[in-house]
């Protein structure tokens, strides 16, 4: 059992190494009175003159279950007890890929500061995100065994995919009010790698000879990883330097990026916003290794690169009824035809989770705010698209009430809410962008949780204030306006 150990374990190393946000739809994103609204689109105004907030400042946690719904598995009683497994039905359910997507932040040190102009901010981030796919054949051979695979032609292929990374982040951002229709705003980035692991290949196709009933399997295993932990494979068992965090590691693997962000305002009431977030890189050159496998010729088992098992022989049978550890002897032996090895590589380049959106809102009144977005999200396994519709409720500069509804592929029950409350020293946020899915967690496509506490200046700035290029024949005039209002004339519009 080995060779299985072995993939295992890097997976595990992937996942546990992970120590902290993936860019989803949350609430906060919409938020007009929080300065963390910038992280959706590093060009949204912020009013407050200046905040910081240390460790509690920004935590996130969520994860998505795209695919598989337990309750589809099952029949019920009139109670709303399961009385039948119901294989069938459940298999049915699934999509052709299903996804287990996982993803968790934390702000260590976050700040802004306004200047006569522009506002900058500092953000120093743990981000985290994994993404695990597997096809419906997987579901279907564990449910109905390998005779609902009969023939050449209906093989199940099972294909899984893991995309995961862990890396630190150290944001440098500035926006500014252009003129008196746009905003822009850019954020530079420093990072520094802490784990990679992708899957370039991981295929599993197995068929059952519908003549002879023997079992033919053919895999392809390729993955590419740069891991805490020097890890190589020596005469197929998994090699580590040690199992002691090593705090060296986490800063390795350099890399860098950019958020780019626009805001133009039509008039006092519509306004649009388009941002594309996460343009970078990250090289991997510490612990990089390269992992891969398939089928070997071990033995009377093989044919032209494919295991094919016609059933025990009658010596296999005298052995596992008379020897104790023949059964685990046997099992080493089988699986000494999968061909494992590891290749040291020099470094690696991989690009950031890139993320767009774009957004429109209108003003019913200046409290209330009501917007669509559309958001291209990224969790390692390709671009998805999540559509969103929101409320906002934006009380006197300190207080914020938010309402979403989003749709992404294969999850259509995001109704999020969040609050948040700037009690003119201290700002609380609290937000979920799918509340429903804490009363059915066997059965929601999504559960998220964002919070978080800041201290603020307690002070304001308005808007117009910052404007860097004026409009300066409607300032005069409004000057003149103003002087002339002063002097008790009376200004008849023509």
């Amino acid at each position: 059992m080995r060779h299985i150990r072995i993939f295992a374990t890097l997976a595990l190393m992937a996942v546990l190494g992970s120590t902290a946000v993936a860019q989803m739809v949350t609430p906060v994103d919409f938020m007009r009175n929080n300065p963390r609204s910038v992280f959706a689109n590093p060009a949204f105004f912020t009013k407050d003159y200046g905040y910081f907030d240390l460790a509690l400042g920004g935590i996130t946690i969520g994860a998505q279950n795209i695919g598989l719904k337990y309750n589809k598995f099952f029949q019920y009683d009139d109670a709303g007890y399961p009385i039948v497994l119901d294989l069938n039905n459940g298999v049915a359910s699934l999509r052709d890929v299903n996804y287990i997507n996982e993803y968790l932040n934390f702000d260590i040190f976050n700040c802004g500061r306004r200047t006569k102009h522009g506002y900058f901010t500092y953000t120093h981030r743990l981000r985290e995100m994994e993404s695990f796919s597997y096809s419906k054949d997987l579901v279907k051979l564990l449910a109905n065994g390998n005779a609902a695979f009969l023939g050449e032609s209906n093989p199940a292929n099972i294909d899984l995919k893991l995309s995961a990374r862990t890396f630190q982040e150290f944001d440098f951002g500035y926006q500014m009010c252009l003129t008196d229709q746009w905003n822009i705003g850019l954020r530079l980035k420093f990072l520094m790698g802490f784990e990679d692991l992708k899957t370039n290949a991981l295929n599993v196709k197995l068929y059952t000879d519908p003549e002879t009933y023997a079992l033919k399997i053919m895999t392809d295993a390729d993955i590419t990883a740069s891991l805490p932990l020097d890890s190589l494979i020596v005469d197929g068992k998994l090699r580590k330097s040690g199992m002691r965090f090593n705090p060296a590691s986490l800063f390795k693997n350099y890399g860098a990026g950019i958020d780019l962000g626009a805001e133009y305002l039509i008039n006092d009431q519509w306004g649009v916003a388009a941002a594309i977030n996460d343009l970078g890189f990250i090289h991997w050159n510490y612990f990089s290794w390269n992992y891969s496998g398939g089928i070997q010729d071990g033995g009377s088992f093989y044919d032209d690169g494919a295991f094919v098992f016609s059933g025990l022989t009658p010596d296999m049978v005298n052995g596992l009824m008379n020897d104790p550890n023949y059964g685990s002897q046997l099992a080493d032996s089988l699986l000494g035809y999968l061909r494992l090895g590891s290749q040291k590589i020099e470094g690696y380049t991989t690009g950031l989770n890139a993320n767009m959106m774009v957004r429109g809102y209108y003003d019913l009144t200046p409290e209330h705010r009501f917007s669509a977005q559309l958001m291209g999200y990224n969790m390692g396994l390709g671009m998805k698209p999540a559509m969103t519709l929101a409320y906002t409720g934006s009380f006197g500069d300190k207080y914020d009430v938010v309402a979403t509804y989003t749709m992404m592929p294969g999850s259509f029950d995001n109704l999020g809410i969040g609050l948040s409350a700037n009690f003119g020293g201290m700002m609380m946020y609290l937000a979920s962008n799918n509340v429903l899915g804490f009363f059915n967690l066997t059965n929601t496509t999504q559960v998220h949780l964002q919070f978080g506490i800041s201290f603020t200046s307690g002070d304001f700035v308005d808007r117009a204030e910052t404007v860097v290029l004026k409009d300066k024949a409607a300032q005069a005039a409004a000057e003149a306006e103003a002087e002339m209002e002063t002097e008790g004339v009376e200004i008849i519009e023509q």
